[in-house]
């Protein structure tokens, strides 16, 4: 059971999984489903490409134009480790610019090219080679980091967040965003410390009905609310709408308006509560 901050009362669980499958839809789930790389297999080719597309998406870019840029270095043939390192920078920062990407392009040219070079040298082109030698959680977030003239943080807290239940060593913290997000719609309480989040949201999940999708879906649909609308306090145009608490008290009705009853006890009729909306 979840305790709503706001209405004093717990979700109960078929509450908490409408809210988590309205979030995981309207927010998108993992980029690494939207790009089409299979992470559940643990192979290296795999797992590079999405260390790839975490570089892109970590650079102070649009998203749109990372992705775009993911796509443009896979239709030409540079998804390949060893081809990517040897690449000339010129050419990587050209193939950037064609998908977009017109701002830090040599920056993040570099930084890409520069880590792919490393990783070919230090760990023989093959990424899960670096995780093998990692001797735990924070060792793994160094050497990550160390590759070429140093990975930015947001580009390794994307990858592993999505490496979390591939790699064992991959223990990334929850986001300050996603747990922001998470009390905005009632999933945790308001008391709950970033630190402490994450085995609560893990059993929301777990709890929820989810079909095909994961927790890394769901973790990085908390992210993107978070950061994109919760922090930026752009509650008008959240996606979420009145689900989240911080906007309306009558998140019950909302949610599963079947459920919910007058306080005399008599079920609402349909136009009742197209009255109280």
């Amino acid at each position: 059971m979840l305790k709503n901050s706001i209405l004093d009362e717990r979700l109960s669980e078929a509450e908490a999984s409408a809210v988590c499958n309205v979030l995981v839809t309207r927010l998108g789930g993992s980029y690494s489903r939207l790009l089409g790389i299979k992470l559940a297999g643990m192979e290296s080719d795999e797992s590079f490409k999405w260390f790839v597309a975490s570089v892109l998406l970590g650079s102070p870019v649009r998203a749109t134009s990372a992705l775009a840029a993911y796509r443009m270095l896979e239709s030409r043939g540079l998804l390949d480790a060893r081809r990517l390192g040897a690449v000339d920078e010129a050419v990587l920062a050209e193939s950037l610019l064609a998908a977009g990407i017109t701002g830090y392009t040599r920056r993040v040219a570099g930084t890409l090219r520069l880590a792919v070079e490393s990783l070919v040298n230090d760990y023989d082109a093959d990424i899960n080679r670096l995780h093998f030698f990692a001797e735990d959680a924070n060792d793994l977030v160094v050497r990550l980091r160390r590759l070429g003239r140093k990975v930015p943080c947001r580009a390794v807290n994307l990858f592993l967040r999505e490496m979390r239940g591939v790699w064992e060593k991959a223990h990334p913290g929850v986001s300050g965003a996603a747990v922001e997000a998470a009390r905005c719609l009632g999933i945790v309480g308001e008391a709950v410390a970033v630190g402490e989040a994450e085995d609560e949201l893990r059993a929301v999940w777990e709890r929820a009905s989810r079909a095909d999708r994961t927790y890394a879906d769901f973790e990085v649909a908390l992210v993107r609310l978070g950061e994109n609308y919760c922090e930026m306090r752009r509650c008008i145009v959240c996606p979420m709408g009145k689900l989240c608490i911080s906007r309306t008290n009558d998140v019950k009705e909302r949610l599963c308006p079947d459920m919910t009853s007058t306080a005399g006890g008599r079920d609402r009729t349909p136009a009742e509560r197209t009255a109280r909306r």
